[in-house]
């Protein structure tokens, strides 16, 4: 048998090295892709508190510094909470809208003269600050920057319903009180309600 001679072994050793990082590549690019560092820690400290209709105004602006603004709709004055998130994806547009009930509504119709047209209005610090314990009726997140849907529903699972609808295709979490919509596999918003809320809406 032919003795192998230094040449032949460095041959070999690097055909090895080849197969090894052809492998390790083919494995990296099979995984499925891992969602947002910072998706968890909002799951845990927003989003499941908020599906359990339990988060308040204080909570979500201590998980993320935001503003709180007056803003007019077709129902009446509405009071929205606004930030923007800042991740290694890029920024994100937040938005929450508080739980008001009729009668704060119409109080808030009579102080402001707000009608359905008018523009928006910051407030102040301190009447943030004096309604901290107004709960969340709603959140939405919506990327700034282009994001597969697969980043986020990697975490989720399959969506119980898939809905299409303006503006792209809806993946329906109820059991978390989560939706996701996408265009073209890249994320539109995220938006978080009561769980509550969809079994309100399910037809017995």
């Amino acid at each position: 048998m032919p003795r192998l001679r230094p040449v032949h072994g460095m041959f070999f050793l690097v055909i090895a090295l080849l197969a090894f990082g052809l492998g390790t590549w083919v494995a990296r690019t099979s995984a499925p892709p891992k969602p947002p560092q910072w998706f968890s820690d909002w799951k845990e400290k927003v989003f499941e508190p908020l599906a359990d209709d339990q988060l308040t105004l204080n909570e979500l602006q201590g998980q993320q510094p935001g503003e709180l603004w007056l803003t007019a709709s077709q129902d009446g004055p509405q009071l929205h909470y606004r930030g923007r998130l800042v991740t290694e994806e890029g920024p994100w547009h937040v938005e929450a809208e508080l739980a008001l009930s009729e009668a704060e509504h119409a109080s808030l119709a009579k102080a402001t003269g707000m009608q359905p047209g008018s523009k928006d209005q910051p407030l102040s610090a301190e009447l943030m600050g004096q309604l901290g314990n107004k709960p969340v009726s709603e959140l939405a997140l919506a990327p700034q920057e282009d994001l597969a849907v697969g980043r986020l529903a990697v975490s989720l699972g399959d969506p119980r319903l898939r809905l299409q609808v303006d503006g792209g295709e809806a993946w329906v979490y109820p059991e978390k009180g989560m939706t996701l919509l996408h265009r073209d596999g890249s994320l539109q918003w995220v938006r978080v309600v009561p769980r509550s809320t969809f079994k309100a809406g399910e037809t017995p």
